[in-house]
């Protein structure tokens, strides 16, 4: 059997890892984008503050990167809404480059954006943000058991 000392001890150590996990989940899903704004007037658009211009863009396409966990989503709120996507803009005459958005609210505007101005090789409206009506109606049926237990 644990004593009190011991008991403090293990707690103490569990909320550290627990923490640390925390912050690891918060670099790997909620720190890790690039910054992405569009300028119509310049026909061009910007990925951390790199100039690409409309005319030299042959296509862009989107790759799906690895997403959160079940377990990640239910206990990191930097985890839960996380959506990990890579858009890759190839131009005619060089390499391609990359963007990196970490919500699909984010991925879908800058497709939508974008669609009158270059070939988007995706169907844009697979990334359009849904609401996750499954946990939403678990949460109220949650609420509902406890507001029945206490009456």
């Amino acid at each position: 059997m644990f004593c009190s000392n011991q008991l403090i001890l293990l707690m103490i150590i569990a909320a550290i890892a627990f923490i640390a996990w925390q912050f690891k989940m918060l670099k790997k899903y909620a720190l890790k984008f690039d910054r992405f704004k569009i300028d119509e007037r310049n026909s061009c658009f910007y990925i951390n503050k790199q100039a690409i211009f409309f005319k030299d863009i042959e296509y862009i396409d989107v790759r799906v990167l690895e997403q959160p966990s079940d377990l990640e989503r239910a206990l990191s709120k930097s985890a839960t809404y996380a959506y990990m996507a890579e858009m890759t803009v190839h131009f005619r005459d060089r390499p391609s480059a990359e963007c990196v958005f970490n919500s699909k609210g984010a991925l879908y505007k800058a497709l939508k954006q974008l669609d009158p101005f270059v070939r988007i090789n995706e169907n844009i409206e697979n990334y359009k943000p849904q609401i996750m009506w499954g946990r939403l109606l678990l949460i109220l049926a949650a609420i509902i058991i406890i507001i029945m237990s206490k009456m």
